[in-house]
């Protein structure tokens, strides 16, 4: 015990020196805001030292000193005017009030603009033309005003800039030229007349204004890209406002399945992209955010802090990224800090949760009248006279309700040419919408940039997060979502006194789901930091070094306890203790070369990176303390030690990379990527692996034959083929492992070394080799976009568990035998239907398919798979055939007489009647298929002025799921609720015509055809009603955005499911079990009101 007490202190040592490190980054980061602030225009230090110098002597001396740039409102300021000063580390105001006194001039300072205007008001246009005086307006293509356009008298130094309306005035004569530019917008000319106003429209620079796309190790243009990435902008995630960064992915992404686990607060989701790779490593994608490679659980990342996401499917996207880089690679952009004034946005909303719909059970008085009818049928006495007069209790009342959520996001961001900055803070609190269950979440993410000049730059960014759970809902020992719910509805949850009934003899063991809910604690705090550095230096002018280091550290502890007061039978009470701690250091290094020589671009990257990491947990759990005061804070006092475990591993990864991009007169292009990975995980002679793709592209429509049509504006072919790996295995599989316990030898107990594993020594990675064939488009000006991918990928040498000769001590062992294949195809289309000024109507859709294909089992053909209660089995994997088949008997009704006699079987009619497959020893086949044959989404915003409304909805078409709930729900379990629908129907002596079998006296077992439900669904998942505020009247307030808005979450689900949703995945981890439901956490249906603004 001394020992566990010491691995505590140390590991609170641990957490509190994490958090002084942490504390020491803000004190870093606070040092570099204040140098940021200090380096803001308005807030640098100018000295001036001048005799008998001109004013334009003395613009240009501060000109020197800062970053501003000088305008003259009009061309007859006399800037030839003498002054002498001598002026030390003054502000920019104090300097110019004191060059310009007694000048007649004065100036104004817009952003990092100072112009200089006459000390007197001017005329108004009509009058004041004849002395050159121009009014104008300057707008976009949708009729906005552009704030901050530079206009110019060309070859003077007369200019000024448009205000928040996109007005300016200007002194200007017949003949001269104006220069009107803005970034972003192609630079205009225009020759002044006779007009006193102007009304200049500016049209975006498409070159330059072309979508820039996030690759691994860099960036490039969209019509560039040759493989298969799709991309989600921070501002199409910002109208769908979710507390989990994958929820915003949901049905957005051709070829990307996002499937939530279940509706607890804080629980992940399943992703599988482009199908699933492995049958018994992991085929969640590789998750890298800002650059740091495995970033962990998205949980900690703040939705609204992403710039974008980039999801990358084929191999020539995520082959730079080796052996983590099969099951597909999502990269995470979060903001950063522009340059600019200092800008804070600030976001706050509420709303509240509620169960979508009930389970369809019976009432009380239907519970009663169904008792009394299996009473009936066999022959005992029946228990309620008048069952409407049966009072009782509906769990789901009980157990759900109706939650608040809220959500609080503060930013600030600005900075110079030369240092920018970020930082933001948010907290998210949600109550669960089943009692005893919530979840809340703070993060803080700062991060800061600096050029020190034109060749080095330098930069950094961490993240803090810490999670709070409350899971105390979830026992180990049952759901509630299941047991809870179905608990018979006769009798109340309380007693008269207001203490929980335990005595109603109709549920089974005397429990209450509800004191089950709320007595029991479980809950689970988490803390995450992660630091990134960079250091990039510019080589001449075709070089960029860059060298990143980052660290990842994550602790998380989880107590629970179960009082002896409360529980069911008054059982004894327990506690447990887990704690677990993770740390990752990560060095990158990379050197690009660049060059473009007339119609040849050519890049190439070449670089080396280092990964190591570690974790280490333990875990306690005891029993029977004395009384339930101290719960899970005194361990120590129970009277039973149950087990104390503790574990350790460290592992090691290196690589070498390179790409090359070569484009010929932007219509001919080729990326060739290659990998060179070195694992710990592996032995000697399999720790390397070669990881190369390569990808060709045409754009069809740089082509002089296209060049004369109006209808296709970009159309380009794409192929790529190439090779990645999957090394998500156990760290120590390929190593001799022992697990201890203990013998009485001589009277006393010792402990013993057992083998646990059998070694596999010659482990190697799977291989996924993977062909893609691509067309990206845009027809009728850009009015409608998308591609069109097929996809074939095969991998082989599957990590599959063979059973072995037992006298070896074990029956099964790890090896790389086995292939399997993905194929499909998807669409994602993107419209703009209407773009005018005061009107928008945007639509985006997205349709998927993919088939996958086991080819070889090694020794087998075939193998059930996914064991439950009793031995049976309910999926298989055949050689030939899809994963994710469900395995089971099938049901065909109710056995009669004749068929008992013809059978000579042991039943009674209204027993359940099963097909018999005599070639099968479980009696049992395929009886579901858990992939669906299509799934996409479809987006669609419809903007009038300032209200928008966006809706969008996900679907999925022709999947099963495994509703093992109906193990427990179809009529007959002792004791239990069932479907209302089924009780109805049931056979009974004058019911014989039915499908429905009689009820039985245990509980169903063995998986059978009728616990296989359609899972196809349409939902609405979130519909956004808002309302930006005019700019003309924000800019009274001080504001320079805000938006008020109402936001709606999963508002309907179509579908024929007899459980909550059918979107669910029990075992979200299991790399071949997919679509089965039992208990699992509802999902919600949520609304909220927000507001947002900028400052």
């Amino acid at each position: 015990m001394e020992n566990i007490l010491y691995k505590e202190r140390k590991i609170t040592l641990i957490v509190r020196n994490r958090f002084y490190v942490s504390w020491l980054c803000m004190i870093l980061f606070a040092t570099s805001m204040q140098q940021a602030f200090a380096a803001l225009p308005q807030n640098q230090k100018i000295t001036l030292d001048l005799q008998n110098a001109t004013i334009k002597e003395a613009f240009e001396t501060i000109r020197k000193q800062s970053d501003y740039i000088f305008f003259f409102e009009t061309g007859d300021v006399d800037t030839r005017q003498k002054i002498s000063l001598q002026i030390s580390s003054e502000s920019i105001n104090d300097i110019l009030n004191q060059v310009l006194k007694g000048k007649g001039l004065k100036y104004e300072i817009k952003n990092k603009h100072i112009i200089i205007k006459p000390d007197k008001t001017p005329q108004p246009a009509q009058s004041s033309r004849q002395s050159g005086t121009i009014n104008g307006v300057v707008t976009d293509e949708k009729g906005e005003p552009i704030i901050g356009a530079n206009i110019m008298v060309k070859g003077t130094t007369n200019g000024t800039v448009t205000d928040l309306d996109g007005k300016f005035v200007i002194q200007a004569s017949p003949g001269d030229i104006l220069e009107i530019s803005y970034i972003g917008y192609n630079p205009l000319q225009i020759k002044a007349g006779t007009q006193t106003f102007l009304s200049i429209k500016m049209t975006e620079d498409t070159q330059n204004l072309e979508e820039i796309v996030v690759v691994g190790y860099g960036t490039q243009k969209k019509s560039d890209l040759i493989s298969a990435i799709t991309s989600v902008r921070g501002k199409e995630l910002a109208e769908q406002p979710v507390p989990r960064v994958d929820q915003l992915l949901r049905g957005r992404v051709a070829g990307m399945q996002v499937v939530q686990s279940n509706g607890t607060p804080g629980a992940s989701s399943s992703i599988r992209i482009r199908g699933g790779n492995s049958l018994s490593a992991s085929n969640e994608p590789l998750y890298v955010i800002d650059g740091f490679i495995d970033a962990g659980d998205l949980n900690s990342l703040n939705p609204n802090d992403i710039e974008s996401i980039e999801v990358l499917k084929d191999a020539t996207s995520t082959a730079i990224y080796g052996a983590r880089g099969s099951n597909g690679v999502i990269l995470i952009t979060t903001k950063r800090g522009k340059e600019g004034k200092a800008q804070f946005d600030v976001e706050a909303s509420y709303g509240w949760q509620k169960l979508p719909k009930k389970i369809d059970l019976l009432s009380t008085g239907e519970y009663a009248s169904y008792l009394n009818k299996i009473a009936r049928m066999n022959g005992t006495t029946v228990p309620y006279d008048d069952p409407s007069k049966v009072t009782g209790v509906d769990w789901q009342d009980e157990l759900f309700r109706t939650a608040p959520v809220y959500n609080v996001n503060l930013s600030s961001s600005g900075g110079t040419e030369k240092i920018k900055y970020l930082i933001s803070l948010n907290h998210f609190d949600q109550d669960g919408i089943m009692v005893g269950s919530g979840f809340n979440r703070t993060t803080l993410r700062t991060n800061v940039d600096a050029e020190v000049n034109p060749w080095f730059s330098l930069g950094t960014t961490v993240s803090l997060s810490r999670e709070f759970s409350d899971i105390s809902t979830l026992p180990s020992d049952y759901s509630l979502a299941v047991y809870g719910i179905g608990m018979s509805p006769i009798g109340t949850a309380f007693n008269p006194d207001g203490s929980y009934n335990y005595t109603e003899p109709s549920r089974p063991l005397g429990r209450n789901p509800l004191a089950e809910a709320l007595l029991p604690t479980d809950e689970k705090n988490t803390y995450y930091v992660l630091n990134n550095s960079y250091l990039q230096f510019k080589i001449g002018e075709h070089f960029t070094w860059r060298s990143t280091l980052g660290i990842k550290w994550n602790y998380w502890r989880e107590d629970y306890f179960s009082p002896r007061k409360g529980s069911y039978q008054e059982k004894t009470n327990s506690a447990k203790a887990t704690t677990l701690q993770t740390q990752d250091l990560l060095t990158e290094h990379t050197l690009t070369y660049t060059l473009k020589k007339e119609v040849h671009s050519f890049s190439a990257l070449g670089g080396f990176t280092a990964q190591k990491g570690y974790d280490k947990g333990l875990s306690t759990e005891v029993s029977n303390f004395a009384n339930d005061i101290t719960g899970f804070y005194d361990l120590n006092s129970a009277q039973l030690k149950n087990s104390v475990k503790s574990g350790y591993h460290n592992w090691g990864y290196m690589s070498w990379l390179g790409r090359i991009n070569y484009s010929y007169d932007n219509r001919y292009l080729l990326t060739a990527v290659a990998r060179y990975d070195g694992s710990s995980r592996f032995s000697p002679g399999n720790k390397w692996a070669f990881f190369p793709s390569v990808s060709v592209g045409w754009r069809i429509t740089e082509e002089d034959f296209m060049k004369s049509q109006q209808v296709v504006n970009d159309l380009k072919l794409r192929l790529s083929y190439g090779r990645v790996g999957n090394q998500a295995i156990d760290i120590y599989s390929t190593q001799s492992l022992f697990s201890s316990g203990s013998t009485i030898l001589g009277g006393q107990e010792v402990v013993t070394y057992t083998p646990s594993k059998v070694p596999s020594k010659d482990l190697t990675w799977e291989k996924t080799d993977q062909f893609d064939a691509g067309i990206d488009f845009s027809f009728f000006n850009s009015v409608l976009t998308g591609s069109l991918d097929y996809y074939h990928k095969k991998t082989s040498d599957l990590l599959w568990e063979i059973s072995v000769p037992s006298y070896i001590g074990q029956s099964t062992q790890l090896q790389n035998l086995g292939s399997l294949s993905n194929q499909g195809v998807e669409l994602s289309l993107n419209a703009s239907f209407i773009n005018k000024k005061d009107f928008q109507w945007d639509m985006n859709f997205n349709i998927s398919t993919n088939r996958s294909k086991v080819l070889s089992l090694g020794p087998d053909q075939e193998k059930p798979v996914g064991e439950h209660w009793g031995g049976y089995y309910s999926s298989i994997l055949k050689v030939g055939s899809p994963v994710g088949l469900f395995y089971g008997q099938v049901y065909e009704g109710v056995l009669t007489q004749q068929d008992i006699d013809a059978g000579n079987l042991s039943a009674r009619p209204g027993d359940p009647k099963f097909k018999n497959i005599p070639d099968d020893p479980n009696n049992s086949t395929v009886i579901g298929n858990a992939n669906p044959d299509f799934f996409g989404g479809l987006g669609t915003t419809v903007t009038y002025k300032g209200i928008s409304l966006n809706a969008f909805f996900q679907y999925s078409v022709g999947n099963d799921v495994m509703n093992l709930n109906s193990a427990y729900f179809l009529p007959g379990n002792a004791n239990v609720n069932c479907y209302r629908e089924l009780a109805e129907k049931m056979w009974t002596p004058e019911n014989p015509d039915t499908d429905v079998a009689r009820p039985g006296n245990s509980y169903i077992y063995s998986v059978d055809s009728r616990f296989v439900e359609n899972g196809s669904f349409l939902r609405l998942s979130s519909l956004t009603l808002a309302y930006d505020l005019p700019r003309n009247l924000l800019q009274y307030i001080g504001l320079v955005s805000a938006r008020v808005y109402a936001t709606g979450n999963n508002l309907f689900n179509i579908c024929n499911y007899r459980g909550y949703d059918p979107e669910v995945s029990l075992y979200s981890t299991s790399p071949i079990l997919k679509g089965y439901d039992w208990g699992q956490y509802p999902m919600n249906r949520s609304f909220s009101i927000g507001l947002k603004f900028t400052l």
